[in-house]
């Protein structure tokens, strides 16, 4: 947990206080403390601009709001908390819960996303002085509340609660579709389809998940970066199981079967555990391998991965021993992105040069496509889902990126959204969550 003082160095406002007092001047907000409280400084929070706005819900409200501190003290010092005390929107570019985002003429300036879960939404700012040391004052020196209104979007709309952290690690999931789960630099839920998110409490390491999965009977497992796996049966009490790793840094793979668990790190693996994680056992490979991906468990038994070298690896023993299967040069292309096995046994490899192959276990040989078309950047295909017997897959920073589909005759889907699409999920009414500069819904 950071220490509040440590919070302060990095948010300090230095406000350059009015030596004149201006009473009455401003209206539109409401004071809800008097002047004076904080540390014995007599100081008032005033807003110059921004109040009573209309918008859409997740949007950021059009006017920028104004800020001016009022005080006698030349010398004194300030900064400005901030809570949403109706509805989850947020202020972007903040950190902690304060403004930090001033200029020389002594103004504060902010944006306000709103909230997606009330129509009626309250903002309240708070003036709090600090000392020498940026320690702050107990009680504010001022506070002031604001208020907007907002309406659903038509078409697509902005969901609320998160703000991608790293889309390499952001994924969507769900056990019995009533709700939905994401990782996104910690745990958070969605009862309402993906349009409002809140954080999953008590979860240990929250802040280093790396990636979690549930089994078929609802126990769910979570891998940190630097703490290992925990899981819980109930979501309440947690249990960590990392007994017979070595070096659980830095997770590369990650697989959650009812009767078997995979696991590998970039120092470490890959493991295997037959009994819930009491004991995981390491997996001799061979080939010269440091680092293991995309471990997948085959209907017919065998095991899948691939090494650092894009290698197609299969144990037909369990994981006793490893044999690199013979896969042509034109299916892979350069890195391995994504891998997944269909219903149908059927092996989808997303690769470099935005290239999919479709290939068959016994030959290794199927249909491939490549989107690749010069525009100097590293096109790839990722984000391989199954659903409703079709295909689905991310060509990703090709000149015509998006979602495209094997039953689409190897074609990008129009979904009528025109930002560029970083990952997707398909919920189970078939309709998509895109996540882009943050995640969207179509309402």
């Amino acid at each position: 947990m950071i220490l509040i003082n440590k919070m302060f160095q990095r948010v300090t406002l230095f406000i350059i206080c009015i030596t004149f007092l201006i009473s009455g001047m401003f209206t539109g907000c409401t004071k809800t403390s008097n002047p004076g409280s904080g540390g014995g400084v007599a100081a008032t929070l005033s807003l110059l601009k921004g109040n009573n706005q209309q918008g859409i819900y997740g949007e950021i409200l059009n006017d920028t709001f104004v800020l001016k501190v009022l005080c006698s003290d030349s010398a004194a010092r300030f900064v400005i908390g901030y809570k949403m005390i109706q509805g989850n929107g947020m202020i972007p570019n903040t950190y902690g819960g304060y403004l930090s985002t001033f200029t020389m003429d002594g103004l504060i300036r902010f944006n306000w996303r709103l909230g997606c879960n009330n129509p009626v939404q309250k903002l309240e700012l708070y003036l709090y002085a600090v000392d020498k040391y940026n320690n702050p004052a107990t009680n504010a020196s001022d506070s002031i509340m604001v208020t907007a209104t907002g309406t659903a979007p038509s078409g697509w709309g902005r969901s609320c609660g998160c703000e991608i952290q790293d889309i390499f690690s952001f994924k969507i999931f769900t056990h019995d579709n009533s709700r939905l789960y994401m990782v996104n630099g910690g745990l958070f839920y969605s009862d309402d389809k993906g349009i409002n998110w809140y954080k999953v409490e008590g979860v240990p390491n929250w802040n280093d998940i790396n990636d979690a999965q549930f089994n078929s009977k609802g126990w769910l497992y979570i891998v940190t970066m630097n703490n290992g796996i925990y899981y819980t049966k109930d979501m309440i009490t947690w249990q960590a199981i990392n007994t017979g790793i070595l070096d659980y840094r830095t997770p590369t793979a990650f697989t959650v079967e009812d009767n078997t668990l995979f696991v590998s790190f970039y120092f470490d693996g890959p493991y295997m555990t037959t009994n819930n994680g009491d004991f995981w056992r390491k997996m001799p490979v061979g080939f010269g391998s440091q680092r293991y991906y995309f471990i997948r468990h085959h209907p017919n038994g065998s095991i899948y991965m691939f090494n650092d070298w894009s290698d197609l690896l299969i144990s037909s023993d369990n994981g006793t021993s490893w044999q690199k299967t013979n896969v042509n040069s034109q299916y892979i292309n350069y890195d391995v992105y994504d891998f997944g096995i269909s219903s149908d046994g059927n092996l989808y490899i997303g690769s470099g040069d935005a290239t999919i192959a479709a290939l068959s276990p016994q030959t290794y040989t199927g249909p491939v496509q490549s989107y690749y078309q010069w525009n100097a950047n590293s096109q790839l295909i990722r984000n391989i889902q199954f659903f409703n017997n079709d295909v689905y897959y991310l060509v990703c920073y090709t000149p015509n990126p998006g979602i495209y589909t094997r039953n689409n005759n190897w074609s990008i889907l129009n979904l009528g959204f025109t930002q560029n699409i970083d990952y997707y999920y398909i919920k189970n009414d078939g309709k998509f969550l895109l996540a882009s500069n943050g995640l969207y819904y179509k309402n």
